[in-house]
C-alpha cells in the first residue's frame, strides 16, 4: 500500500508542469496600437496576461530576427512599420519565474486605404471647380480606394477584399460585404457630423485595414451673377452686393450653392422674390431675373431673393443685392 501511494504521487507531480504551462501560453495575449497599421506608421505592440505576472519577467523582443530590446517588465515595443507590401516580423520571449519560457510571433503587413466622397444631389454652377458640398439632409456616396498587397507582392483588387462600413460608429452590415468599396448615406439633421468609416481585409483574413473620414454640413447659399445675351450667366465672377446697371436692360442670376437636389429649376425648391420690398412673381426660370428701366431712370433699387428646400429641414438660404442705376 505504501508503494503505490508514493507511485501515484510521483505521477501528479510530472504531469502538473504540463498542464499549467499550457493555460499560461494560452492566456498571453499580443495587440497593436493601431489595430491595422498603415504604412510607414509608429506602432506599439503590448503583451498582456492575466494569469502571469509580466512586470516580473524577463521579456526581450526581435524585429525581422534582430534583437531590439530585452530586460526586466519589457510589455510593450514600439517600432515603425515598412512601405505597402513590406512586413514586419515581431517576435517575443517571455521568460517568467518557475515556468518555461513563451514565445509569441506576428506579422504585421501595412496596407492602407482612402475614402473619398462627393454630395452627390448639390447644386454648384457648370463647370464649377470646387467640390459641391454636403448640407443638411445631402445625400453623400463614399468610395474605398484600398492598397492591399499579398505576400507576393502583388496588388489585390478592390472587387475582391471584403468591406465593413461603419456609419457613426455603428456597423452597417445591410452595406457592407464582399466587393462593396462603396457606401451611400445622408447627412442627418439632428446629428450635424457624419463619422464614415471602412475596415478592408481579404477573404482568408490575412491583411485588414482601415480608414475614417468625417463629413459636417455646410450651410446653402447664394451667389448673384450678371447675364449675358450671347454667353449666358457669367459663372467666372461673382456680383457681390451690389451691382451697377448702365444700359436699359440687364439679366441676373440667382446660383443656388449647394441645395439639393442638383437641379436649382426642380420643383422642389421654393423662390420668394422682392423688388424694392415688394413680392414679384417667380420667373420661369426661377433663378434667373430679366429687368427693363426707363432710360431717364436713376438711382437705386434692391433685389431680395429667399429659397428653400420644400422637403428638407435647413436647406434654406436668402440673398440682398444692391442695383445701383446709372
Amino acid at each position: 500500500m505504501i508503494r503505490k501511494a508514493l507511485f501515484t504521487l510521483t505521477f501528479i507531480a510530472i504531469v502538473v508542469p504540463a498542464i499549467s504551462f499550457a493555460q499560461v501560453n494560452d492566456q498571453i495575449s499580443v495587440s497593436t496600437d493601431p489595430i491595422n497599421p498603415g504604412a510607414n506608421q509608429s506602432v506599439t505592440v503590448t503583451l498582456q496576461s492575466y494569469s502571469l505576472d509580466l512586470q516580473s519577467s524577463e521579456i526581450d523582443w526581435s524585429l525581422d530576427g534582430k534583437r531590439m530590446k530585452g530586460g526586466i517588465g519589457n510589455n510593450t515595443f514600439t517600432f515603425t512599420t515598412k512601405s505597402i507590401g513590406s512586413p514586419s516580423t515581431v517576435s517575443v520571449t517571455v521568460i517568467p519565474i518557475g515556468v518555461p519560457q513563451i514565445t509569441k510571433t506576428i506579422t504585421i503587413n501595412p496596407m492602407s486605404v482612402d475614402i473619398l466622397w462627393q454630395a452627390t444631389d448639390s447644386i454648384v454652377p457648370p463647370l464649377y471647380k470646387g467640390k459641391a458640398m454636403p448640407t443638411s439632409e445631402s445625400q453623400i456616396k463614399f468610395v474605398a480606394i484600398p492598397q492591399v498587397q499579398t505576400a507576393g507582392g502583388s496588388l489585390v483588387a478592390s472587387s475582391s477584399l471584403i468591406y465593413d462600413w461603419k456609419e457613426n460608429y455603428i456597423s452597417d452590415q445591410s452595406n457592407s460585404g464582399y466587393g462593396k468599396d462603396f457606401f451611400i448615406t445622408a447627412m442627418d439633421y439632428l446629428n450635424p457630423t457624419k463619422d464614415v468609416s471602412v475596415s478592408v481585409g481579404t477573404r482568408d483574413g490575412g491583411t485588414a485595414t482601415d480608414g475614417t473620414v468625417e463629413i459636417k454640413p455646410i450651410n446653402p447659399e447664394v451667389l448673384w451673377y450678371a447675364s449675358s445675351p450671347l454667353y449666358g450667366p457669367l459663372f467666372s465672377a461673382a456680383l457681390g452686393d451690389s451691382y451697377t446697371v448702365a444700359g436699359n436692360e440687364t439679366s441676373l442670376v440667382a446660383m443656388p450653392y449647394f441645395f439639393s437636389p442638383s437641379n436649382p429649376a426642380s420643383n422642389l425648391l421654393s423662390y420668394a422674390w422682392q423688388i424694392n420690398g415688394t413680392a414679384v412673381d417667380t420667373p420661369t426660370i426661377p433663378n434667373s431675373l430679366y429687368l427693363h428701366r426707363d432710360s431717364s431712370s436713376t438711382g437705386s433699387a434692391t433685389i431680395d431673393l429667399s429659397i428653400s428646400n420644400t422637403t428638407k429641414l435647413f436647406q434654406e438660404a436668402t440673398t440682398h443685392l444692391n442695383l445701383l442705376l446709372q
